[in-house]
């Protein structure tokens, strides 16, 4: 691995005055933060009051500044040319019938998926290692315990699974291969695994370089390419099934926009600007990567990768 990008501070809590280092491998197209965070230190990095995860309701909105007229179009150009969906109880429906199975989500976050599969008549249960976000799950009268993918709670070990759920984990954690491989020792033989990460072939990441909000350092960890995500899942011994693309039209909204213009305004304030050079996202800068967007390669264009993966 060599030296990747220079993140000079957590920009979610700004008073923090440690910088990061994130080395890239080119040939395995996968990256991590060095030296890992002692694991006692990981909790910190939650506790953020507007975290997305501490609100019971998640829903994105982009009021967070006036909407102009070239503003609609941008995001109607964006939406129009977006084909990503997002893991709901309709998603599962289209992609796995109707049928009843036993779910495990790992980092349920506030329990909302795992709400509307049991809604749907399926038996949930979850881990959260965010106590904030726990608590709104547990708020939801929902089978949700305390732990991590690395280090998982008796009350979901004594069961297996038809399925197991992880979306916008595997980045946090340290140690992926040992997730992985506990939620391999969890499914039954055929069961599947569906897990979604942040996608580091995005053009966006090019186009804001630090500045992006995908890579949310230090609570992401390892980032990852689709050939890399791939790759880490067939080592523990997965299947892969399919592989699908999320995340387009969030992109140009105006909240993303602004709160990249917020990690710019902030990282450029830093002593380590000048290495870091941080690009200033703007209206502008939005319509330019739609242009070079919206006929891109899936796996350019979308910021999130998924795939269903099968235990032989």
């Amino acid at each position: 691995m060599k030296p990747w990008l220079l993140i000079p501070g957590d920009w979610r809590r700004p008073g923090n005055k440690e910088s990061f280092q994130l080395y890239w491998c080119e040939k395995s197209q996968l990256g991590c933060i060095h030296p890992l965070p002692e694991l006692k230190k990981i909790a910190s990095f939650y506790e953020i009051d507007e975290y997305y995860t501490h609100h019971a309701d998640s829903t994105d909105s982009d009021s967070s500044s006036s909407i102009s007229l070239f503003d609609k179009l941008r995001t109607h150009l964006a939406w129009r040319f977006d084909r990503g969906v997002d893991v709901t109880s309709q998603w599962w429906k289209q992609q796995f019938g109707t049928a009843s199975y036993s779910i495990l989500e790992i980092g349920c976050a506030n329990g909302e998926l795992m709400a509307e599969l049991q809604a749907d008549g399926h038996k949930v249960w979850g881990v959260e290692p965010d106590r904030q976000a726990l608590v709104l799950a547990q708020q939801r009268d929902l089978d949700v315990f305390y732990g991590t993918a690395e280090s998982l709670p008796p009350e979901v070990k004594s069961r297996q699974y038809d399925m197991i759920v992880m979306n916008h984990v595997l980045e946090h954690t340290r140690d992926p291969l040992l997730a992985l491989q506990n939620a391999m020792n969890l499914l039954v033989d055929g069961g599947k695994l569906v897990m979604e990460v942040p996608n580091n072939s995005c053009i966006g990441l090019k186009s804001s370089g630090v500045a992006w909000m995908h890579l949310d350092v230090p609570r992401h960890l390892y980032f990852f390419t689709p050939q890399s995500f791939r790759a880490i899942c067939e080592k523990v011994g997965f299947e892969i099934i399919s592989t699908e693309f999320n995340g387009y039209y969030r992109q140009f909204t105006n909240s993303w926009i602004d709160e990249e213009r917020n990690i710019f305004n902030l990282f450029n304030s830093m002593e380590f600007h000048r290495t870091v050079k941080p690009k200033e996202n703007s209206k502008v800068q939005a319509w330019n990567l739609l242009l070079k967007t919206i006929f891109a390669a899936d796996e350019n264009k979308y910021d999130s990768i998924r795939v269903v993966a099968k235990k032989p």
